[in-house]
């Protein structure tokens, strides 16, 4: 009956023992899962930027513009027919979405940070933020094709995005995870599919930044019949291309301080010519030409009037001669001279000004001439000697050529011939005859009545 009895007792042990062991390896496991996961909140915590980062990085990469309503914006020095989330990449499936994986050195920021928008002058701007998400882009799904638009300045995810028809890239599920699917895109359909596709209202909240997650993997399987990869995000710690292999896209995506934009400025910017303003029309709903500002910035980069900025100073540009960040001595921008129309505009309005000043003392001239003669007239019945007054100092002076810039010689001429400008009123009693003289045509009257 004792051993009988004990069996029990050692099943109970070794199951205590099992379960106390079981219990073990579950503490550790997430002991470590909590290890790591701290590990990876303390890295993501350590990789901080400012708008300086941006502004220093995109700069090799194209023009930053001082745009009137937006501040600094970036115009890429991209061939023709770029497109924002089209060209030079593709999407990825990962735990944060739909994710834009670019494969140009810049594609960190522009489309991850900020907002795109079109201007027929400029082609594509990027107006920088400092929110990260896996694309800033709007979908819309419908009859077997899904589109997405980049989203400009003041519309937020999860809402009912307008744009202009042309805007939106649209392709079948079967290519959208393709990497050339830019080229499964059809333009002259574009009308066609926004009015046949609703928006997608899906949205991802990651610690309070709400952004589009887009299509979803089971409805994309289910359509394309073909499985989805999905890719695990691994942050890096320094700029560059983004990398994707053995399942997880490694990318720089650090945390961007807001208040930073105040106290940064890129080190070579120019003055926007035409503001940017609100998106426009593609003309010819695809970008096959060049933008007229991408011209003139690969052809003539030194003929577009600007000025450089200087660090930490967004109101004033640095003064000529000054250092600016990182641009080397001797090769520093300096507020560049204007173009000649304009100065042949200066000199246009310059001559005019002068010839309204040289009518306006010619004819205080002529009524000084006309006072002065009144009074002689009056009393003497004699015509008075005018010649004297006939040579103006102002009318000697040739006028000049429209397109002659005036000098300082000719400008400051005018008060000197102001002075040397005889009086009327003096000379007249110099010159006037005397009552004596008019004895001598006496006989010849008498000689003729007789």
């Amino acid at each position: 009956m004792a051993g009988v009895s004990s069996l029990p007792n050692l099943r109970n042990t070794q199951l205590n023992k099992m379960s106390k062991i079981s219990i073990r390896l579950f503490s550790l496991f997430m002991f470590s899962a909590m290890l790591v996961n701290v590990r990876q909140n303390v890295y993501a915590q350590e990789v901080v930027a400012s708008y300086q980062t941006f502004y220093d990085q995109m700069s090799p990469y194209g023009q930053w513009v001082n745009d009137a309503q937006y501040g600094d914006v970036w115009v890429p020095n991209a061939e023709a027919g770029y497109r924002p989330y089209a060209t030079n990449g593709h999407w990825a499936m990962t735990d944060y979405g739909n994710m834009w994986v670019s494969d140009e050195p810049y594609g960190w920021a522009c489309y991850h940070y900020g907002r795109w928008t079109y201007n027929p002058y400029y082609g594509w701007v990027w107006i920088p933020g400092h929110e990260w998400a896996p694309a800033w882009v709007s979908w819309r799904s419908g009859n077997g094709f899904y589109g997405w638009a980049p989203m400009e300045p003041g519309f937020e995810a999860g809402g009912s995005y307008q744009c202009p028809d042309n805007y939106w890239v649209f392709v079948s599920p079967d290519y959208l995870y393709h990497p050339n699917v830019y080229s499964y895109y059809d333009a002259t359909r574009n009308y066609y599919y926004c009015q046949h596709t609703v928006y997608i209202h899906d949205t991802y909240n990651d610690h309070g930044m709400v952004y589009n997650y887009g299509p979803r993997r089971e409805v994309i399987e289910r359509e394309a019949h073909q499985p989805v990869q999905v890719y695990r995000v691994s942050t890096v710690g320094r700029p560059g291309g983004t990398r994707e292999s053995g399942g997880v896209v490694q990318i720089y995506r650090p945390e961007v301080k807001a208040e930073s934009q105040r106290t940064s400025r890129p080190a070579n910017v120019v003055q926007a010519r035409q503001p940017v303003g609100r998106g426009q029309d593609i003309p010819g709903g695809k970008e096959t030409a060049q933008p007229a500002f991408r011209q003139q910035m690969q052809q003539h980069p030194a003929s577009y009037p600007g000025t450089t900025g200087q660090r930490g100073n967004t109101q004033q540009p640095a003064a000529p001669g000054q250092n600016r960040g990182n641009i080397p001595q001797g090769q520093q921008q300096t507020n560049r001279p204007q173009p000649q129309h304009f100065q042949q505009q200066e000199n246009v309005q310059q001559n005019q000004v002068n010839r309204q000043q040289q009518f306006n003392q010619a004819s205080q001239g002529q009524q000084n001439m006309q006072r002065s003669n009144q009074q002689p007239a009056s009393q003497n019945n004699q015509p008075q000697n005018t010649q004297r007054f006939n040579q103006q100092p102002v009318r000697s002076i040739q006028q000049p050529h429209p397109d002659v810039q005036p000098t300082r010689n000719t400008l400051q001429a005018q008060p000197q011939m102001q002075q040397q400008r005889p009086q009327p009123q003096a000379q007249p009693q110099q010159a006037r005859p005397q009552p004596q003289a008019r004895p001598q045509g006496a006989p010849q009257e008498e000689g003729r009545r007789r």
